[in-house]
């Protein structure tokens, strides 16, 4: 058992082409290789974060919400 795709049907198409159409279909098949698949995150946009570090004043924050004794638990 192979994993390849059987394309013996198109190969079969593509040998019973006019050479008239062989360029057409060249340029049908150039766009569909070089045009990348659409990617289903492209709406979201980039988020950097908020511009304060968090992290740096979780403390006090904690002494704001909570106040001065409940901060370093």
């Amino acid at each position: 058992m192979t994993a390849a795709h059987d394309y013996s049907d198109l190969h079969d198409i593509i040998e019973r082409l006019e050479p008239e159409q062989v360029e057409e279909l060249r340029r049908h098949a150039l766009r569909l290789v070089k045009t990348p698949p659409p990617s289903r995150f492209r709406v979201l946009r980039s988020f950097d974060g908020p511009s304060d570090d968090l992290g740096a004043r979780a403390k006090d924050i904690a002494r704001e919400e909570l106040g001065e004794a409940d901060a370093d638990r």
